[in-house]
């Protein structure tokens, strides 16, 4: 196979490459005035930006009776400022704002020319213009010079990585409705109190005996206690000692180490954004907030009341600063981080997690306070029922994600070696 020199690199003989201009046909948005959006879902979809993008397509959350510019159903639509280059494709005709710019493919492959943009987004970010913050404008965009296979190999090319997104997104939406599912079950069992007693009926509603309680009636044999006393450890980054030790004692490192240290951010992004980590010396020192995987992390400043089950990770993780962790004290009380974990993810939790935050600059709460809400504690038999149908759904989930984060690693080396040549495709891919 032969290569030949471009001004976008090493590629193969037989691409060519173009000015975008020739290429696509470019929409730049306009924004209608502010007075003409709503949420009612009253005329067109509207997007000013990528605050709605996601991994690669969008959600709307407002809509246009003055439209200005659309960028029409299956278009790229590309965030022309700061940050300028992301992409996502649009699942329906939309109003386009100033953020945004809506660019379709002559020969209409526009999923190739989603993933050729996605994989040299780099170029776009170095040609920013305007203000401190970026932008680029219509004759940056036409200009930029990208390398283009034949139209049947765009096909190839772009039908193998939309298929692996594809299967991501399928993965997505079950986790989705599972987790829906899982919070619907917590809430049948321990909301409602309608968990199948010894016939398999609803507990409740078949005339199951409710005894009170500080809050309010309440299955017989259920207890009312205090997060604090439960069976379980919970710790967080400052357990380990004083600001001065952990300053001394811990050295936090960009590149590979010893240990991951976990943090709020890692937790929301899948692990997906550049991670943190520490030396064998600094996380022997945090000794006190070890995590193995299983654990219950809440966020306590900041971003608070944002949940987690912590991943299980091969390399070794320790807790970062700004969350709590909760683990049960042995392997017989297990179950009280899957039930808290839906406890905390309800409206009930999040309602008393809000009703111990406090601080206007910055929302915190503190161990303290945590440790004194109330939970509604479960018989062991309820408890360990609940467990065994919980688990299966948590167990799919986490097999979900462990799947998604192969194929988002094998589209994420794929992606450079087909828009560059390096990976040729056999072409009767694109037909199947």
């Amino acid at each position: 196979m032969s290569f030949k020199e471009t001004e976008v690199g090493r590629i193969p003989i037989d691409w060519e490459v173009d000015e975008l201009s020739n290429k696509v046909d470019l929409v730049m948005g306009q924004s209608p005035k502010s007075e003409f959006y709503n949420d009612k879902g009253i005329g067109m979809p509207f997007m000013q930006g990528r605050t709605t993008f996601g991994e690669k397509y969008h959600y709307i959350n407002t809509w246009c009776t003055d439209i200005k510019r659309v960028g029409i159903k299956n278009s790229v639509l590309m965030s022309v400022r700061a940050p300028v280059g992301d992409v996502n494709i649009a699942t329906e005709d939309i109003c386009i704002g100033r953020g945004l710019a809506s660019l379709n493919m002559k020969n209409k492959n526009n999923e190739f020319l989603y993933y050729l943009l996605k994989n040299y987004s780099g170029l776009l970010i170095s040609k920013e213009s305007g203000t401190v913050f970026g932008s680029i404008n219509k004759a940056g965009i036409e200009k930029l010079v990208l390398p283009f296979p034949s139209n049947s190999e765009q096909k190839a090319i772009a039908k193998i990585l939309s298929d692996l997104d594809e299967k991501i997104e399928i993965n997505n939406k079950i986790n989705k409705n599972l987790e829906e599912m899982a919070q619907a079950i917590f809430k049948q069992w321990f909301v409602d109190f309608e968990f199948p007693n010894e016939e398999g009926k609803p507990y409740k509603s078949s005339g199951g005996e409710m005894v009170e309680s500080e809050l309010g009636m309440i299955p017989k044999g259920f207890k009312v206690k205090s997060i604090g006393e439960l069976p379980l450890i919970i710790t967080d980054y400052v357990a380990n000692g004083s600001f001065k030790s952990l300053k001394e004692n811990v050295n936090m490192y960009d590149e590979i180490n010893y240990a991951i240290i976990v943090r709020n951010t890692d937790l929301k992004s899948n692990f997906k954004s550049d991670c943190k980590y520490v030396d064998k010396k600094s996380y022997d020192f945090l000794a006190k907030s070890k995590l193995f995987g299983g654990e219950l992390i809440i966020s306590n400043v900041g971003d608070v009341g944002s949940i987690y089950l912590c991943p299980k990770f091969k390399k070794q993780m320790t807790l970062g600063s700004n969350l709590i962790m909760i683990d049960t004290e042995s392997s017989e009380n297990i179950g009280f981080n899957l039930i808290l974990y839906r406890f905390f993810k309800s409206y009930i939790g999040q309602y008393y997690i809000k009703s111990i935050t406090g601080g206007s600059a910055q929302p915190k709460f503190n161990k303290t306070d945590f440790k004194k809400i109330q939970f509604i504690n479960p018989s062991n038999s309820i408890l360990k029922l609940y467990n065994e149908k919980n688990e299966v759904i948590e167990s799919i989930i986490m097999n979900n994600v462990l799947e998604n984060e192969r194929l988002e690693k094998l589209r994420d080396t794929l992606l450079p070696k087909l828009m560059s040549g390096e990976i040729r495709v056999c072409l009767e891919y694109s037909e199947n």
